[in-house]
């Protein structure tokens, strides 16, 4: 059976910008949902019906909640104030004897409460029991303490979904700098049909939060390609992942076989139920929905994966309220794409939000950075993985290996502990308690003065080869030809590692500086040039008093870099910049840690987190003006 996109589909397909505005939202995660378009999906249960995390009263009161702390029980309309469209209260509820709808005749609804004197949301994840009549998409905002300082969740509402639900609400937005410890209102926006839009809501509640910032990387079908390249590099890095896979196409299509299925398993990765379907599972009735789920869970246990077989992915990302009820009945765990990361642990674990793991800078980034800093969960889509030649792109269904490889690092870089569906159930989240920040008070000798070399010519050739210290380099470079200068560090000989591009300027004729880190080796240089040009690199002591504390402004024009600065961990950079080209700024550590905070077309105006910690360094590639200011976050 065959059918056309909804509005809510599209919506979720073309991520949630075209609300932005509506509703008081910027900058949101765009490409979240995933363009694989395919029929899986999978399952798989212990029977035991307790919703996860979060249903301790029994299926009675679901999806209403007993435990963590509650904020609204919206038994007192009077908390709530209209901001777009009209408030009224309805006895379908939960839980007590009431709820409250939002409702409007156009394309937003919103209400908000008010704290006067404040509440503490810092180490708490929030969440709600809603009911979207008619609803896309729920934003849920956090001023702290007010609408310049604040965070938002944005949460998609499958588009079969008529009834009442639990949504775990993570951030994917922030704007200035939010104290959570102080958060004096509370925006509920309900996002649309244009022609009217209406959302219920009870039991909003805050639950504690995980002791760090959570991640799972799910590889679906399980591609030959995820056992090729991600195998290695999540196990030397002691992390594990989730495979949904269809268990009647094991082996088949260029999937991985039971054998390497078998080996993923006994390394600790969940082999979750992914099944394909020919008709929708929302246009099914409730008792074929019941065999597909419990079909795929028991083949998977079967096969030897029966602690696995718990975890369901849900086909095309489609839920229906029948579906949900199943999930809850069958499964431990379900997995679909809904636009923002989510609370960890999640008090719904049968609606785990998920988004798509190859638009690292469309907001995947983002969603790392703000999972590292408020302890929450984000769930990642890793399609097909794909070696590339030279300026060639992935495909829509495929991620290169390149940015898998960004992806992996960017995730270790911010110290997020990479779980699995079964983590999250079963309550073994946690990482270890050791801290790995540098003290941001250092005293003495920070880097020894390394090696320094000078290069130059007339056209594009490769060098001689040099050694390098472990450690930071900058390099000073000239050009004065038509087209851009590359130049790119190469290792030689012995020395392991990737090629490196050495970050300059995008204007043909001029000069500038920058750094990169590196490891210690043999290198050459590969010039790409049409003109003269020179180069000198230069690896320069650091001591304790060049740093500089924090906070701290700095600008410039074009590319050049800044620093050491100072840190103790997070730093909150608010960022600017005019041109019109390729706006880049990375971050440099002296422990030779970097990680890409921005990297953007045309004018700039907003703000980065950088999990830092030490002397730090940030390089910036420009064609205009820029200014950063740094202070601790």
């Amino acid at each position: 059976m065959t059918r056309g996109l909804s509005r809510r589909q599209l919506v979720a397909a073309l991520g949630v910008t075209s609300t932005a505005t509506v509703a008081g939202c910027l900058d949101v995660l765009s490409g979240d949902e995933s363009p694989e378009a395919d029929s899986n999906g999978g399952s798989d249960s212990n029977g035991d019906g307790d919703g996860g995390n979060g249903d301790e009263n029994g299926t009675d009161s679901w999806p209403a909640i007993d435990h963590g702390e509650l904020l609204s029980d919206f038994e007192s309309a009077d908390e709530w104030v209209a901001v777009t469209g009209e408030t009224e209260t309805v006895s379908d509820a939960p839980t007590g004897s009431q709820a409250l709808a939002v409702e409007s005749d156009s394309d937003q609804a919103a209400m908000r409460i008010e704290f006067p004197r404040g509440i503490d949301l810092d180490g708490w994840d929030t969440s709600m029991a809603v009911k979207a009549d008619a609803v896309d998409q729920i934003h849920l905002e956090y001023m702290a303490p007010s609408r310049g300082d604040h965070l938002t969740s944005i949460r998609h509402v499958p588009d079969d979904y008529d009834g009442w639900l639990r949504l775990d609400f993570g951030y994917i937005q922030k704007h200035g700098d939010p104290d959570l410890s102080d958060v004096r209102r509370l925006n509920v926006v309900a996002v649309g049909p244009e022609d009217g839009t209406r959302l219920v809501a009870d039991d909003l509640r805050k639950t504690e939060a995980a002791d760090n910032g959570k991640a799972i990387l799910s590889f679906y079908n399980g591609h030959a390609s995820h056992y090729e390249h991600a195998l290695d590099r999540l196990d030397e890095r002691d992390w594990a992942g989730a495979v949904p896979v269809d268990p009647d196409q094991i082996g088949s299509g260029g999937r991985m076989d039971l054998v390497q299925l078998d080996e993923l398993h006994e390394r600790g990765w969940d082999i979750c139920g992914y099944p394909s379907v020919s008709t929708p599972l929302p246009e099914m009735p409730e008792d074929r929905q019941r065999q597909v789920v419990a079909n795929v869970r028991d083949t998977l246990a079967d096969l030897g994966f029966e602690d696995d077989s718990r975890h369901f992915y849900a086909p095309a990302d489609r839920m229906d309220d029948s579906l949900q009820t199943v999930l809850r009945e069958e499964v431990d765990s379900a997995v679909l794409a809904s636009g923002s990361p989510t609370g960890a642990p999640p008090t719904n674990t049968h609606m785990l939000s998920q988004i798509w793991g190859p638009d690292l800078h469309g907001g995947v980034r983002r969603a790392i950075n703000l999972c590292d800093q408020y302890n929450q969960l984000v769930v990642l889509r890793i399609p097909r993985i794909v070696e590339l030649e030279n300026d060639e792109e992935a495909s829509g269904n495929s991620m290169s290996l390149e940015d898998f490889d960004e992806l992996v690092n960017h995730i270790e870089h911010r110290g997020l502990d990479v779980v699995t569906p079964s983590d999250v159930v079963d309550g073994t989240m946690d990482g270890d308690d050791e801290a790995d920040d540098e003290s941001g008070d250092q005293q003495g000798l920070i880097l020894e003065a390394g090696e320094n070399h000078s290069f130059g010519g007339i056209e594009s050739n490769t060098t001689e080869s040099f050694a390098l210290e472990k450690g930071i380099v900058t390099a000073d470079f000239s050009h004065d030809g038509d087209a851009d200068l590359t130049v790119e560090l190469v290792p030689a000989g012995d020395t392991n590692g990737d090629d490196r591009v050495i970050p300059t300027t995008s204007t043909a004729t001029q000069s500038g500086e920058s750094i990169i880190t590196v490891e210690e080796g043999t290198y050459q240089l590969e010039v790409d040039a049409d003109g003269a040009w020179s180069l000198d690199l230069d690896q320069p002591e650091v001591h304790s008093d060049d740093l500089t504390a924090l906070p701290t402004d700095v600008s410039g024009s074009g590319s050049s870099y800044v620093g050491p600065f100072d840190t103790e961990g997070n730093v909150s950079l608010d960022v600017t910049h005019d041109g019109d080209g390729l706006f880049m700024v990375d971050g440099y550590g002296a422990d030779g840690r970097s990680e890409q905070l921005i990297h953007q077309n045309g004018t700039f105006d907003s703000s980065r987190s950088y999990s830092a910690g030490g002397a730090v360094w940030l390089n910036v590639e420009a064609d205009g003006d820029w200014t950063i200011a740094l202070s601790d976050s």
